[in-house]
């Protein structure tokens, strides 16, 4: 039994929303994805990445037999293959998209999902969507971003507060609809009682601070619902800057 709960919202600064999420209450998937690209470039991209890789899931969670087509390693698990190949086939498809569509911008897509199996939580991401956890009434980020700031914070160049407020604090590094060689690492949480996963995009925690986050999660869990709503409207009231979306999953073992 899981309950979840998700919203998704336009910000205050927008004027569509290419954001794009999935609830798989069956297969027990969750998935976010942040579009980029001009016009509605980025929305198709989330919608493509997010649709590939619900499809695979599905399909190798319910098959005897799959077709592996980047190979499969045997020294990772099961599930680790099936979010590595889920997500370059989304990366393959949102390329092929960005072919068809001919844009000179480009156009790309973060991704976080989210898969329990059993008592683990099997997660990946790309970009700087995240994945977060409350556990005993403290807030963990599980992903870090794959940023261009986050990436000058590792290497001393720039200091911790600096990369709320640095002008290039939205370039990502990583993305689906790269043309390089995708590098995916999945990776695996022990699932605790009473804990509390959720996704997001930079659209709240850009403009929702890491405490507010905390106290706002911890409020009202019998009522998922309730608690996407206050931290869609915590973001919209410090701004608004961006598309707001938010996915919360609670397993109960």
């Amino acid at each position: 039994m899981i309950k979840s709960a998700a919203i998704s919202d336009v910000g205050r600064k927008r004027q569509t929303n290419q954001d794009c999420f999935l609830i798989n209450a069956e297969s027990q998937l969750y998935l976010l994805a942040d579009g980029m690209g001009g016009h509605e470039a980025g929305a198709e991209a989330a919608e493509i990445a997010v649709k590939t890789i619900d499809g695979f899931v599905r399909l190798a969670a319910g098959a005897a037999e799959v077709t592996w087509p980047f190979g499969y390693n045997i020294q990772t698990s099961f599930e680790h293959n099936v979010l590595q190949t889920a997500l370059l086939l989304a990366n393959l498809k949102v390329c092929r998209a960005a072919d068809e569509i001919g844009t000179d911008v480009g156009i790309g897509s973060t991704v976080v999902a989210a898969w329990v199996r059993e008592n683990s939580l099997f997660w990946t991401h790309l970009g700087d969507s995240r994945l977060y956890l409350l556990r005993g009434g403290s807030l963990r980020q599980l992903s870090e971003d794959d940023s261009w700031v986050q990436e000058q914070l590792k290497l001393g160049t720039i200091a911790p507060e600096e990369v709320e407020s640095h002008t290039l604090r939205h370039v990502v590094t990583r993305a689906v609809g790269t043309r390089e060689r995708l590098e995916t690492v999945v990776r695996a949480e022990s699932i605790e009682s009473g804990d509390l996963f959720m996704l997001c995009c930079d659209g709240l925690s850009n403009q929702v601070t890491h405490s507010a986050l905390e106290r706002l999660l911890g409020s009202e869990q019998d009522n998922l619902e309730h608690v996407c709503q206050a931290l869609i409207r915590a973001a919209n009231e410090a701004g608004g800057e961006d598309n707001v979306t938010v996915v919360l999953f609670k397993p109960t073992i």
